[in-house]
């Protein structure tokens, strides 16, 4: 291994968690390059990667679905040269400010591509699969072809993206879009005057603002993301009451948990009873009203 730079250099990112498809070759080119990930459907490209061979030989790679990155070299901080680690660390500021370029970029062609697709949508159908199964009014949701498609914003009121629904349940967002601090409304838009109340999914923020017309809810699109809505929210409102909601998974109570200390925000327990089969709030309001839950 030490005597192949490349497969090292895949090893470490696969230790980060940036696993690259089988099918990927890495070009050790120092050029920076898309590529797919172990877990992308043909078509989508998560993963990016930069490699050079030249003395020492070093690169960096991350996945901008997950978010995992890394930094490697082949030698070790410590038996670098000065020249070397110089020459190493104006490389990699130089690319830093490239990568950023790079997913800036990314960002806006999502956004101009979701501007459209929210443009040429249709008002949802009432009786949508999804809708009906959830027992959800359509709300904001607009429909494209058989799919849902709900508005991706962030707090300047700037649509970040879409969210995809389909009639089965599967969500999926338009790729490329900056997905951090951005959140789905479930009412009218945040603006500090009322308390904010975070869920993960649309539908668990639209029963929430039900069963609490007086507060404010959007939904945080998942339970990874709700840190970074709160952490948002703090900056801009530093006196709001802000009150995360997550499902009643342990994976929602973790990062549910995290998002509420590092935002100084409130926390919304699961229910002293939790109505068989329910993962969340929308599951509750269900089983109040006597309907069943899917």
């Amino acid at each position: 291994m030490a005597n192949n730079p490349i497969a090292a250099f895949r090893e470490a990112l696969a230790s980060a968690g940036v696993i690259l498809h089988p099918s990927e070759t890495i070009r050790a080119d120092g050029v920076l390059h898309r590529a797919r990930s172990a877990e992308d459907t043909p078509g989508k490209v998560s993963c990016w990667y930069r490699l050079h061979l030249d003395n020492p030989p070093a690169g960096a790679g991350g996945d901008w679905r997950t978010g995992a990155r890394v930094n490697w070299c082949a030698k070790s901080q410590r038996s670098l040269t000065a020249k070397e680690r110089d020459e190493l660390r104006q490389r990699i500021q130089r690319e830093q400010a490239e990568r950023k370029a790079e997913e800036q970029a990314r960002h806006r062609e999502a956004a101009q591509r979701a501007a459209w697709v929210w443009n040429h949508a249709q008002p949802a159908d009432a009786r949508h699969p999804y809708l009906s199964r959830k027992h959800l009014a359509p709300g904001i949701a607009r429909q494209r072809g058989a799919s849902l498609v709900l508005p991706v914003l962030d707090f300047g009121g700037y649509l970040r993206g879409v969210q995809y629904i389909q009639p089965d349940g599967q969500k999926r967002f338009i790729a490329g879009m900056k997905k951090a601090a951005a959140w789905i409304p479930a009412g009218p838009r945040p603006d500090g005057s009322r308390p904010l109340w975070i869920a993960e999914g649309w539908g668990t923020a639209c029963a929430l603002q039900a069963m609490r017309p007086e507060v404010c809810c959007v939904a945080g699109l998942d339970a990874g993301n709700l840190a970074s809505v709160a952490i948002e929210a703090r900056k801009r409102w530093p006196a709001l009451d802000i009150v995360i909601c997550p499902d009643f998974d342990a994976i929602g109570r973790q990062k549910g948990q995290e998002a509420a200390e590092k935002a100084r925000a409130r926390i919304v327990p699961p229910p002293a009873d939790i109505p068989p089969g329910a993962t969340d709030w929308l599951d509750v309001l269900n089983a109040r009203q006597g309907v069943a839950h899917a």
